[in-house]
């Protein structure tokens, strides 16, 4: 096939312009690689022989100074035309071997099977979770929605009160004003904090830090005046204050101090707790009856938008707070107020450590007055707040022998008449029992023997009666067991099984040692025989109000113990204690008071110490007491002093409190004199003349330690 161009000239041939020797020839632009055109699928026509120019003879070489010629043919001038440059060869790719039309049939389909298997898969995925969603578990979704889209707010419920038997306030809530914020409506931090220490005066860059948080519910302060409510409202008026609310907080509050601390006791205001974890009442009858008195919290429900703020005109519904339930105690706040005050009086008088008051209504159980006082370490007389007339226990000495004999009488070993032969001394196993004064061998009667409070006339009456008979009395009289108040940390007492006591254990229980009891217990001992032989439980609340009215408690159980005429024959023998026995001081003018004074050595437990009552210091702690009633006016009362200095015996300590407190009630009570009442016949023994001479009480005291 020919080269030649389409002019007939050979493809090699290189043509140069005619153009004047003086003009420059063009640059010629670089060759542009044009884009790879597709092969032909026919032959291309051979150009034609007579369109193709012969080559020329070569043009000879021009000097370079010479410039180029301008042709004057009519045909104009001519460029030169050179061959394009060679291109460079390209390294020859690797040569993939085709797929035949089989193998892309099989692979399309392996892809549609993989596509369809994937969506069978998410469609099974998206029904099963429809299934879950729909049938299985609607209700947890439904709430979930709903949770959403429902706000609630808590509303707290104001605590009951506490009030004597006269409707006087021991304890209520009061409500105090607080702000409260929700950072989510809080639109301008900055401003708002500002003008809120402004008001509160207080530091902004804290309560601007409580108003960025993410909770929605922030208390910026508690207790602000009645001036900063103003303040606070007048602000919020003029929408200074978005999201700024204020919501009252229930404190508890005393109006009358810490009267009665003891047995009310304490209650935390809401939301705080102890290091325990304890809520609410936390001491006394706040603990006790807790649950009554917080009440039931309100809640208040509405919709809300997806930034938690309230919808307006959306759904809301109210469920309002409970308040608490009142209590009414049986306690009179004006003879409680008598009774801290004249304790208080005769432990700082007597040098004491501490001291008890309790005064009660024989015939119901109810405690009118309960005060527990002690000296602090800085010699400070308080209120305790223990409740010690419930907590603690002390020996009871010498007032334990009112049960020793009223069970003997009870059983018929003896009769107030009864007579016997009394030494000053007597040994029982190994221990060695003495009276408080040296006298020779007396013949007393039962009625001598409890008036001068004789220890060795009280064992030989035990000793008729019998060991398994004492425990039986000593427990129906309510030793060993709950008295039932349900008061927090009431003690049982302490008092041994039968089985367990040693051989001089039936002279040390009678008179009132190796046994423990609190005061609250005695009293209750010492008011079968005020309730004609009948014991009732103590109680202190008197009824309830929930909002309906006031509900009057149920009674307390009783039981009988002894007969009516052994509490009556013990009252009469306890009335001559007091006219002419140990408890002179206990008398008062007027009225038949009736009751028994008791010293007794205080355990210290020191380990390894021989005598089990010597202290630290080498000397012996006493705690004196004075039980008793005034017969004919349902009326009983229980003092005991811990260790005095200026006198140990209970006739000279705690005798002239119970005088004092006995004539208080009777005033407060309008209780007539017995000379306006029925006379009542005893039928006990004058004392004898070797009785009346002894002077003072006894000591439950041995020469050995108090187990023998």
């Amino acid at each position: 096939m020919s080269d030649d161009d389409f002019f007939g000239r050979p493809s090699s041939t290189t043509i140069h312009d005619q153009r004047p020797a003086t003009r420059p020839a063009p640059a010629r632009p670089a060759p542009r690689r044009a884009p790879k055109k597709p092969a032909a699928t026919t032959a291309r026509a051979p150009r034609s022989a007579s369109l193709r120019t012969p080559p020329s003879a070569p043009r000879a070489s021009r000097p370079p100074s010479a410039p180029p010629s301008r042709s004057t043919s009519a045909s104009g001038p001519r460029r030169i035309a050179t061959a394009p440059a060679p291109r460079p060869v390209r390294p020859a790719r690797p040569t993939v071997p085709g797929l035949t039309g089989a193998q892309l049939r099989t692979r399309t389909r392996r892809r549609l099977l993989a596509f369809v298997i994937a969506m069978v898969a998410v469609v099974a995925a998206v029904g099963v979770q429809l299934v879950k969603v729909q049938v299985v578990h609607p209700a947890r979704y439904v709430a979930y929605g709903q949770s959403q889209r429902d706000g609630s707010r808590a509303l707290p419920a104001s605590r009951g009160a506490i009030y004597d038997r006269n409707g006087q306030a021991f304890a209520m809530s009061v409500a105090e004003p607080m702000v409260v914020a929700d950072p989510a409506q809080v639109k301008h931090p900055v401003a708002t904090a500002n003008a809120l220490a402004r008001i509160l005066g207080a530091d902004a860059a804290g309560i601007q830090a409580e108003l960025t948080t993410t909770s929605r519910y922030k208390v910026i302060a508690k207790q602000i005046t009645q001036a900063q409510v103003t303040k606070i409202k007048a602000a919020q008026a003029k929408s200074d204050l978005e999201g700024i609310t204020l919501e009252d907080e229930y404190l508890r509050s005393n109006p009358n101090g810490d009267l009665a601390n003891a047995v009310v006791g304490h209650a935390l205001p809401e939301g705080q707790k102890t290091a325990e974890g304890q809520t609410g009442g936390i001491s006394g009858i706040e603990r006790e009856y807790d649950r009554q008195l917080k009440g039931q919290p309100g809640k208040l429900y509405y919709e809300q938008d997806v930034w938690g703020k309230p919808i307006a005109g959306g759904h809301r519904k109210l469920d309002p707070a409970k308040q608490g339930t009142d209590l009414y105690l049986t306690l009179d706040q004006s003879l409680q107020y008598e009774a801290e005050h004249a304790i208080s009086d005769e432990v700082a008088a007597s040098g004491a450590k501490s001291g008890q008051a309790v005064i009660m209504r024989p015939s119901t159980g109810e405690v009118l007055a309960m005060a527990s006082v002690a000296k602090d370490d800085q010699g400070k007389i308080a209120n305790t707040r223990d409740n010690r007339s419930v907590t603690s226990v002390f020996e009871p000495g010498s007032v334990n022998k009112m049960i020793t004999v009223a069970g003997a009488i009870q059983d018929g070993a003896v009769t107030p008449t009864t007579m016997f032969d009394v030494p000053d001394q007597l040994q029982v196993a190994d221990r060695v029992f003495h009276d408080s004064e040296l006298h020779p061998a007396s013949a007393w009667s039962t009625t001598d023997i409890l008036v001068t409070s004789s220890n060795i006339g009280t064992i030989k009456i035990a000793q008729q009666l019998g060991k398994a008979r004492i425990d039986h009395y000593l427990r129906d009289f309510g030793f060993g067991q709950d008295i039932g108040l349900g008061f927090p940390g009431e003690t049982r007492g302490i008092l041994k099984d039968p089985q367990d006591w040693s051989g001089s254990d039936i002279g040390a229980m009678p008179i009132g040692q190796g046994i423990a009891v609190s005061a609250l217990q005695m009293l209750a001992a010492y008011n079968v025989v005020a309730n004609d032989g009948v014991y009732v439980a103590p109680k202190l609340v008197a009824s309830t109000d929930s909002g309906a009215g006031q509900v009057p408690t149920e009674p307390s159980s009783g039981h009988r113990v002894i007969s009516a005429d052994t509490a009556a024959k013990m009252q009469a023998m306890l009335s001559k204690v007091v006219s002419d026995g140990t408890g002179k001081d206990a008398a008062v003018p007027g009225y038949e008071a009736a009751g028994k004074t008791g010293t007794a050595r205080i355990p210290q437990n020191i380990p390894g110490a021989e005598d089990g009552y010597l202290d630290a210091n080498g000397r012996y702690e006493y705690q004196s007491s004075f039980v008793g009633m005034i017969n004919g006016a349902d009326l009983s009362i229980i003092v005991t002093v811990e260790d005095p200095r200026t006198s140990i015996y209970g006739a000279d300590i705690a005798a002239p409190v119970f005088a004092h407190l006995a004539a208080t009630a009777l005033r407060r009570y309008e209780v007539p004199p017995p000379a306006l009442l029925d006379p009542a016949d005893h039928a006990v023994p004058e004392l004898s003349a070797s009785a009346r001479e002894v002077d003072g009480e006894d000591v439950a005291s041995s020469t050995s330690t108090p187990q023998g």
